[in-house]
């Protein structure tokens, strides 16, 4: 596996990535249509926002790699600092690939000084996302009001 920078060559995936990856972690039983509609709305501007980051000297992105396969991708914000998106394909659950990821986007996140906590929000319901954050001192600070799909908060120290 190799983590390297995003390219515009690898916006062709973007959206199937996200897709496997929502579809996994995203739904469960009883969802509402308005909670659904979220989630392909998300998923459909994921390739939106992968190439606005890859023209932005405020983000960094990178992509997990195996044998030419996209195994997922994150992308970091610096000014706030945060990780926007992290996704991973769930074929990869376990290959080391979110992992690798995390600490790439940290890494970004740290060359550019400490100003303030980084943060993230993950679906409430995703304990196995949750358990994954806090491997790298994330902590849960609160819910995120008005969004159709409960979601938190988490953040670490900078």
């Amino acid at each position: 596996m190799q983590i390297r920078k995003g390219t515009a060559d690898d916006l062709p995936f973007i959206r199937d990535l996200t897709k496997r990856a929502t579809d996994a972690t995203y739904f469960r039983d009883g969802m509402d249509d308005a909670a659904t509609m979220t989630v392909a709305n998300y998923v459909e501007r994921s390739t939106g926002v992968f190439e606005h980051a890859l023209g932005s000297d405020n983000h960094s992105i990178y992509v997990a790699t195996a044998d030419d396969q996209i195994l997922g991708y994150v992308i970091a914000i610096h000014e706030i600092p945060e990780i926007d998106w992290i996704m991973v394909d769930p074929a990869s659950h376990g290959s080391g690939a979110g992992k690798a990821l995390m600490i790439a986007a940290l890494d970004a996140l740290a060359e550019k000084g400490p100003r303030g906590n980084v943060r993230l929000t993950v679906v409430a319901h995703n304990e196995r996302a949750k358990a994954f954050y806090r491997k790298f001192g994330f902590l849960v600070t609160g819910p995120v009001p008005g969004r159709d799909i409960p979601t938190v908060e988490m953040q670490r120290a900078a």
